[in-house]
């Protein structure tokens, strides 16, 4: 770590104004964390500006501010950059002197799978037994230790300080989701990545993006930071993988479940009631066995073992990882008492993601049961998805309860009548707002032969409503109803 302000700013662009001070305490980019001494760096946000909270950075006692435009009647040191946002990721990668130089860093991007194959991944590197880190939607961890983050990939400050302690504790490989916001808004710039990962493109965040093209442009970004020295794995199923192929100059590998790749299943291979096959590839077969179920965790699952493989793990200790993991926190995750119906959660908040799960428990219905599905649609993002993810859902379901998400700054009811209009007059679906409430109707009036998918949410503890997190977890609520 380096407190020294010349060093700080090396590679960057800008204009100081009054004497910079030698030394800074720290990097803040929030004016209510600010102390004396610190370097505040004033981001132009989606929402709010940083530039309008300078007065209170001043007033709390930062010794030198960063902006974009000059400040008049502040009095302490500016210094004034192009992009405040670019300049604050070299700042940070500055500051903690260039963490991911001394890690592997592993980065997965796609619209969905990003979460189990970081998940799957991090359980095969402690099999092997190498000092492992990882960073995602469910948090990061070192090694055992987990903590919450609330972005998939948190900003360029957060970032630089994860990695250096991951670099404290002697952690040697780091899988981390790569969003594409993270890639837009400048928040993985000065990441060095060995190798990276493309999993699928499906429609989401077309609120930020607009089209699906603005999306994947995004998206293959990270092939284009990738080491050349290091290796790219991409989903040739998926749609713009000829895209994605065609950017970086790291090795390219492909894996596949139904075209000759790299890495691919072979034709044996079982996936309705658990995943159980072979993975081959030139150099080695290597034996699965898996409790995780669907055909879209055969294309997650050989995401995770490609890697593994261009990371030198041992194929014993990737089949030894897989197998022993029972579930992935939120993702098909399967609750199941006597009595009652079989409940999944899933943080399926797509339409291809609502389809890949539906689609993997519609084959292990009952004859004599029913797909109940209770879902709902986020705030204040992609309001097109909305009819498609009931759409979806109806398309698959034989009863689907529409409720609520994290309806953010919209109304729940708003939400909730945009997403109706992509069912039919033979839909067969219900309206139930509140999201405790849906889930109990789903179990009360469920038999036990039934099978219940609640979808969107997954692994969160929390709904968001008018800017505040209130506690809530659909596992919870699930336990309570089953009497623990």
């Amino acid at each position: 770590m380096s407190n020294i302000l010349k060093d700080i700013l090396n590679d960057i662009d800008y204009l100081s104004y009054s004497d910079l001070p030698s030394r800074i305490n720290k990097i803040s980019n929030n004016s209510r964390t600010v102390i004396p001494g610190d370097l505040f760096f004033a981001i132009r946000g989606i929402q709010a500006d940083g530039h309008s909270f300078i007065p209170m950075a001043v007033e709390k006692g930062a010794t030198a501010i960063v902006v974009e435009k000059y400040q008049k009647n502040i009095d302490v040191p500016q210094i004034v950059v192009p992009d405040s946002r670019a300049a604050l990721s070299k700042a940070a990668a500055n500051f903690y002197d260039n963490p991911s130089q001394k890690l592997k860093v592993v980065g997965i991007t796609g619209t969905n799978g990003k979460t189990t194959t970081v998940y799957l991944l991090n359980a095969i590197l402690k099999t092997a037994q190498i000092s492992r880190g990882s960073i995602g939607t469910l948090g990061y961890s070192i090694q055992d230790n987990f903590y919450p983050l609330n972005l998939t990939t948190p900003d360029s400050l957060q970032l630089q300080e994860i990695l250096a302690r991951m670099v404290e504790n002697n952690v040697s490989i780091v899988p981390m989701e790569v969003s594409a916001h993270a890639l837009s808004l400048n928040r993985v710039d000065d990441i060095q990545f060995r190798g990276g990962v493309f999993t699928n493109i499906s429609q989401d965040h077309l609120d930020f993006y607009e089209t699906i093209e603005n999306y994947v442009k995004a998206k293959i970004e990270l092939f284009r930071k990738i080491n050349k020295t290091g290796f790219r794995l991409s989903n040739i199923d998926a749609d713009y993988s000829k895209l994605f192929n065609s950017i970086g100059n790291a090795e390219l590998f492909t894996y596949s479940i139904q075209s000759v790749s790299d890495y691919r299943w072979s034709k044996d291979v079982r996936y309705s009631h658990g995943i159980s096959g072979t993975i081959q590839s030139k150099e080695v077969d290597i034996p699965i066995v898996s409790t995780l179920s669907g055909k879209y965790n055969l294309s997650n699952i050989l995401a995770a073992v490609g890697t593994a493989l261009q990371l030198g793990i041992s194929p014993s200790d990737i089949s030894a990882a897989i197998e022993n993991i029972s579930y992935i926190p939120g993702r098909l995750q399967e609750f199941r008492k006597n009595g009652f119906p079989r409940v999944f959660v899933d943080y399926a908040h797509t339409p291809d993601a609502i389809i890949n799960v539906l689609t993997a428990l519609k084959d292990i219905v009952p004859s004599n049961g029913k797909l109940v599905t209770v879902f709902g649609c986020g705030g204040n993002r992609d309001k097109t998805k909305r009819p498609k993810m009931a759409e979806a859902a109806a398309s698959l379901s034989d009863f689907v309860i529409v409720t609520t998400d994290n309806p953010r700054f919209e109304e729940p009811e708003a939400i909730i009548n945009d997403a109706i209009e992509g069912f039919t007059s033979e839909s067969n679906y219900r309206q139930i707002t509140d999201r405790r409430e849906a889930i109990e109707f789903a179990v009360k009036n469920s038999s036990i032969n039934d099978i219940i998918a609640i979808l969107g949410k997954g692994h969160e503890n929390y709904q968001e409503i008018k800017g505040v997190r209130h506690p809530f977890s659909d596992a919870s609520v699930i336990k309570e109803l089953f009497g623990k």
